[in-house]
C-alpha cells in the first residue's frame, strides 16, 4: 500500500486469495478501516488499478484524459461520484483534494478524477538537478531569463520540478479540467503564482507579470504553437519542452520543436514505451525524426539547420512485461 497526505491506497489485490472469493458486507469491513484509518493516521481508503488506455465504457474508444476508471473508494467521504462535463467550480469544490510531498514539492489532485503516477518521482528528481536545466537557468540568469513548456502537465509532475529549479516561467497543457484544477492548487501549496489562461489579454498579462511563474492552459496542446507564437515577444526563450504522455508522445513532437527558441540551444524530453530489447535503436529512431522535424522547422523567412543529439535515454519504470518506459534527452543545438 502506499499512503498520501491523509489517504491510503490498497494494491489492486488486495482482496486476492480467501478473502476476494467471499462476498463482504459493510458491516464485517467498517472495523477493519476503522482500524487502519487510526493506525496509519489517514481519513480515507481506497484501491486503484493502472489507468486503462480504453474508457470501459465504451469498448474501442481511447481514455485520452487517463482517467482512473479503475478506482474504488473503500472509507471516508471521496466527494460525489458524478460531476458535470466541463466540470463546475461547484463540482471542483465537492470533490475530495489529496497533497502529497514528493522532493520537497506538494502536488495536489482529486484521486476520483485524476491519476497520479508514484514512478514518475525519479524522473521529478533528475530535472531538478539536470545539467541542461542548470545550463538553462545559468544563461537565463545572464539576462534573458528561461522558459519551460510541458504538454502533457497532469497535476504538475513535471512542470513544478522547473519551477523548483528555477525556471522564470512554466506554460503547461493538459485536456483534464479536473488536472488543470490540481496543477492550480499543487501551484498555491507551494507559493507559486499560477494563473489559468481563459483569454487574450489574460495571455498577455502574465506573460508580462513577472509574478506569474506558471500558465496553465485547459485544452489540448494542438494551438500550443500558435500560442507560444504570440507570446513569444514577452516569454523568456523556451529552453525545454517535455512531451509525456505513454505509450507514445509522438503526436507532440513537432509542436515541440516548433515552440523552442529558435537562436538558444534548447531541449527536449520525449517519454515512450520501448520493448526492453530495442530501446537503444528506438531511441536513435526518435532522435533521426526530431532532426527531421527541425531541419524542416522555418523560424521567419529562414530555415534553421541544427545539430541534433541524443545526450541520454532514463530507463525510468516498467510499463508491461517487457515494455519500458524511457525518457530520451534531445539537444537542439543552433548550427554557428
Amino acid at each position: 500500500y502506499v499512503v498520501y497526505g491523509d489517504m491510503i491506497l490498497l494494491p489492486p489485490n488486495a482482496f486476492d486469495g480467501p478473502l476476494g472469493t467471499t462476498p463482504l458486507l459493510q458491516a464485517d469491513v467498517d472495523p477493519m478501516y476503522k482500524l487502519i484509518s487510526r493506525h496509519l493516521k489517514v481519513t480515507h481508503i481506497a484501491t486503484t488499478k493502472p489507468i486503462p488506455l480504453l474508457n470501459s465504457d465504451d469498448a474501442g474508444e481511447e481514455n485520452v484524459l487517463r482517467s482512473p476508471k479503475d478506482f474504488t473508494t473503500l472509507y471516508g467521504d471521496f466527494g460525489p461520484a458524478t460531476a458535470s462535463d466541463p466540470p463546475t467550480q461547484e463540482d471542483f469544490d465537492n470533490a475530495y483534494w489529496v497533497t502529497a510531498k514528493q522532493n520537497g514539492i506538494y502536488q495536489t489532485w482529486a484521486p476520483r478524477w485524476t491519476m497520479f503516477s508514484r514512478g514518475n518521482i525519479s524522473e521529478k528528481a533528475r530535472l531538478l538537478t539536470l545539467p541542461s536545466l542548470l545550463s538553462a537557468i545559468e544563461d537565463g540568469e545572464a539576462g534573458t531569463g528561461c522558459t519551460a513548456v510541458d504538454l502533457y502537465a497532469g497535476v504538475g509532475y513535471f512542470a513544478f520540478s522547473y519551477l523548483k529549479a528555477g525556471f522564470d516561467k512554466v506554460v503547461c497543457w493538459d485536456l483534464s479540467s479536473w488536472s488543470v484544477e490540481g496543477l492550480m492548487r499543487g501551484a498555491r501549496a507551494n507559493n507559486w503564482k499560477a494563473l489559468r489562461v481563459a483569454s487574450e489579454a489574460e495571455m498577455d498579462e502574465a506573460c508580462q507579470n513577472k509574478e506569474v511563474r506558471l500558465l496553465a492552459f485547459s485544452e489540448g496542446n494542438e494551438r500550443a504553437s500558435e500560442r507560444i507564437a504570440n507570446m513569444r515577444r514577452e516569454l523568456p526563450p523556451v529552453r525545454h519542452v517535455n512531451c509525456g504522455l505513454l505509450p507514445s508522445s509522438k503526436g507532440s513532437w513537432q509542436t515541440a520543436v516548433e515552440v523552442l527558441d529558435c537562436e538558444h540551444t534548447g531541449w527536449l524530453h520525449v517519454h515512450e514505451n520501448f520493448a526492453v530489447g530495442e530501446i537503444e535503436q528506438k531511441a536513435e529512431d526518435v532522435r533521426q525524426r526530431i532532426e527531421e522535424l527541425v531541419n524542416e522547422r522555418r523560424c521567419g523567412n529562414i530555415t534553421d539547420m541544427a545539430r541534433v543529439t541524443l545526450l541520454h535515454v532514463n530507463r525510468l519504470k516498467s510499463y508491461a512485461p517487457g515494455v519500458t518506459h524511457c525518457v530520451i534527452d534531445i539537444q537542439v543545438a543552433p548550427l554557428q
